[in-house]
C-alpha cells in the first residue's frame, strides 16, 4: 500500500512539472547591436536647422504600421544598451556637423539617412554647386573612376569641366550601421583664379548609392582636384566618378 502511494505522489510530482514547463513562456534572445541598430536607423530623421539627426519615435515607415503599430513596437524592443550605443554614435555626428555649421567650416554639409538626403549649403560664396541628382526613367550613369574613403587622402584629377557627377557606395561592414562621416575637398582652378571647396558627407545607416552633381559658380570649364579623407578608421565608402 505503501509503495502504491509512493508512486502516485511521484506520478502527480512529474505531471505537475510538465504543466509548469509547457506553460512557461519562452524569453526571446536579445537582438546584438547591428540587428538594433538596423532598427533605430528606420527612426532617424534630420533636423535641418541645428543640422542634427534625432530619433524620432513618432515616425511610422510603411502605412501597415499606422494599423498595427509594429514599427513602435520594434522599437521599443531594441536593447537599452545597443540604443545608448546607438545614440553616441549619433551624437558624435552631430557635433562635427554643429561645429562646421557654426564656424563655416565647409561649403556644404550632406546629410544622409535611409530614406532622405539632405544638402545644406554654408558658405554662400561657394564656388561650386552641389546637388542630389535625379535619375531619369532609372537609367543611371557608369562608373569612370573611384576613390577609397579611408583615414588617408586619396586625390582623383578632371581636366576642364564645368558639370561632374558622383555616387556615395558605402561599405556596410566598415560603418556597421552607425554614424559615418568624411570629407571631399576639391580644388578648383580656372582662367582667372584657384579656389578651393570643402564638403562634409555623412549619415545614419544605409543609403543605397547616393548620388550628385557638382558644377562651378563661375566660368564656362575649370579643372577640378578631388581629394577624400575618412573620419571614420576603415574603408567606409568608394567615391565614384560617373560619365
Amino acid at each position: 500500500m505503501k509503495s502504491i502511494l509512493f508512486l502516485a505522489i511521484v506520478l502527480l510530482s512529474l505531471s505537475f512539472q510538465s504543466c509548469k514547463d509547457n506553460l512557461s513562456v519562452p524569453t526571446p534572445a536579445s537582438r546584438n547591436y547591428q540587428q538594433d541598430a538596423a532598427v533605430l536607423n528606420e527612426f532617424v530623421d534630420i533636423n535641418k536647422t541645428t543640422h542634427e539627426y534625432y530619433i524620432n519615435s513618432n515616425k511610422r515607415n510603411s502605412v501597415l504600421s499606422y494599423i498595427t503599430n509594429v514599427d513602435v513596437e520594434e522599437l521599443n524592443s531594441v536593447n537599452s544598451l545597443n540604443l545608448s550605443i546607438f545614440k553616441e554614435s549619433i551624437n558624435q555626428v552631430n557635433s562635427r556637423c554643429g561645429q562646421l555649421a557654426a564656424s563655416h567650416g565647409v561649403d556644404y554639409i550632406v546629410m544622409i539617412t535611409e530614406n532622405e538626403i539632405y544638402i545644406s549649403q554654408i558658405k554662400d560664396d561657394s564656388p561650386i554647386e552641389l546637388k542630389k541628382k535625379q535619375f531619369d526613367n532609372g537609367r543611371y550613369s557608369s562608373t569612370v573612376a573611384s576613390l577609397n574613403v579611408t583615414d588617408y587622402k586619396e586625390s582623383y584629377y578632371i581636366n576642364k569641366s564645368n558639370y561632374i557627377e558622383t555616387s556615395v557606395e558605402l561599405n556596410p561592414q566598415s560603418y556597421k550601421n552607425a554614424g559615418w562621416a568624411f570629407y571631399v575637398t576639391c580644388h578648383i582652378r580656372n582662367i582667372d583664379n584657384k579656389e578651393t571647396a570643402r564638403v562634409l558627407f555623412c549619415g545614419i545607416g544605409y543609403n543605397i548609392n547616393p548620388c550628385f552633381e557638382w558644377s562651378v559658380t563661375q566660368g564656362d570649364y575649370a579643372e577640378w582636384n578631388f581629394e577624400t579623407t575618412s573620419l571614420n578608421a576603415p574603408c567606409i565608402a568608394n567615391f565614384k566618378f560617373l560619365r
